[in-house]
């Protein structure tokens, strides 16, 4: 892999950075070998993973609080005909975050405890003054002004799933999570090639348990042949990027923010990632995908259970690849007319975005042009039939609002063609961001190049 681009960051923190690296790899020296992962070449352990590890054992001894706030109701009694107010439940109210800062003065780290409310967090700690520049629960960002040039190297979050409700039910669904927050600071170059090495290495080990895996999308090749293991990176990177960003060309930014939280959280990497629909994970199934899939493929050991599968990386990659080849196996059933073998793991990619219905459609009807964006035309043909129907109302001769009711009729119909067998204009962006990856990828020598 050619260097990453290097960004320039404060040189206070910068050299604290390096002199906690030198402190730390004084305490444990880096291999002066090259460790392999199934014949792949892994970087050194930067001294700053040593680090942060040590900062991560010291938020590991804090025990963090949190407040129930009763939730009342007048209820009246039968008996009596009064109304008392009555407990009904509970809500959470604010609760403990602690922070592991690295003092540059000092070269020490210190922890302090803050009090979370909402979005909200004071840290009363006179010792330090930290602000919260970006709430994202355990990704959050901060700015440190004491100690000066202070940097989060570690951070203690009580997750809560279920924030209201019986007292027992909300503490019971409440757990602490120890991760490290991305930061610029720690877009160095040895701690990029580590996060990277990091996922190459999972994925080689899922693509070793697949290699004699029968594929499901290509008779007669094993999955591993049928899905290039490389391409299967393009989808991880493509699934916690920002798509606006990537088709800006955004891309080294995004890359190395990636490969920078894999270095630093390594297994526990988007381990608590859980979007609005339930996605979770690296991977971002949902529940009824992911049991629908273990299902499937029962001689596979997936691991059963939802979120202990989605959290831990290497079942996750395998259920990536087996879930797209799966929806390429169906588009080659619903899609026989157009469907190309070279095209797999696209079809695999549009499926994980859009599902296999719309895509089967798509490439019935439009073959290898299947995947471009047709919001033009249909706008263009919602216009025109705008036009048709005002020109119909105003039209009075017989023949003329017959031939133009006749257009309409042809225009209304390819419409409906067109959106039916249409990817989503979604589904469009997502396949371009995963090329635009892929196009990184190849410029940093890795050929990616899709199969044609």
């Amino acid at each position: 892999m050619k260097k990453q681009k290097i960004f320039f960051y404060s040189i206070i923190v910068c050299s604290s950075l390096i002199a906690l690296q030198a402190k730390a790899g004084s305490e444990t020296p880096a291999s002066s070998t090259q460790p392999q992962v199934l014949g792949l070449k892994a970087s050194p352990v930067p001294p700053i993973i040593a680090a942060v590890s040590e900062a991560k054992t010291k938020l590991g001894e804090i025990a963090l609080n949190h407040s129930m706030i009763p939730v009342y109701r007048n209820i009246k009694n039968k008996k009596t005909g009064k109304t008392a107010k009555t407990i009904s439940g509970y809500k959470l109210g604010d609760k403990d975050i602690a922070l592991a800062i690295l003092d540059p003065g000092t070269n020490q780290i210190i922890t302090t405890v803050g009090r979370l409310n909402g979005k909200k967090m004071l840290f009363p700690d006179p010792a330090v003054d930290v602000k919260l520049a970006y709430f994202n629960g355990v990704n959050s960002r901060f700015r440190v002004n004491v100690p000066a040039n202070g940097q989060v190297v570690a951070l203690k979050y009580l997750i809560s799933p279920k924030e209201s409700g019986s007292k027992a039910a909300i503490e019971n669904s409440l757990y602490e999570a120890v991760y490290v927050p991305y930061s610029q600071n720690f877009n160095d170059p040895a701690v990029l090639s580590y996060g990277a090495d990091y996922l190459n290495g999972i994925i080689a080990r899922v693509a070793k348990d697949l290699e004699n895996t029968p594929s499901r999308s290509v008779p007669g090749l094993t999955i591993t042949q049928a899905i290039k293991p490389a391409l299967i990176k393009s989808l991880v990177y493509a699934e916690h990027t920002d798509t606006a960003k990537i088709l800006k060309g955004e891309i080294q930014n995004t890359v190395d923010q990636l490969n920078s939280l894999f270095a630093l959280n390594e297994g526990d990497t988007y381990k608590y990632s859980v979007s609005s629909a339930g996605a979770r994970g690296i991977a971002q199934f949902i529940p009824s995908t992911y049991s629908s899939l273990v299902s499937r493929h029962s001689d596979a050991d997936l691991i059963p259970d939802f979120i202990a599968g989605m959290s831990d990386h290497k079942n996750s990659i395998k259920a990536m690849y087996l879930l797209l080849d799966d929806y390429a196996g169906a588009i080659r059933v619903k899609a026989s007319l157009g469907f190309a073998e070279g095209r797999i793991f696209e079809y695999g990619a549009a499926s994980y975005n859009g599902g296999t219905s719309r895509v089967a459609k798509a490439v019935n009807l439009f073959g290898e042009n299947w995947n471009l964006d047709r919001s033009a035309e249909i706008n263009s043909l919602k216009s025109d039939i705008r036009w048709l129907k005002s020109k119909i109302k105003k039209t009075a001769d017989k023949k003329i609002k017959s031939a133009l009711n006749s257009q309409l009729s042809s225009a209304t119909s390819k419409l409906a063609d067109l959106q039916a067998g249409s990817l989503r204009n979604e589904t469009v962006s997502y396949l371009q961001k995963i090329y635009k990856v892929i196009q990184y990828f190849n410029t940093q020598g890795e050929q990616l190049a899709l199969a044609k």
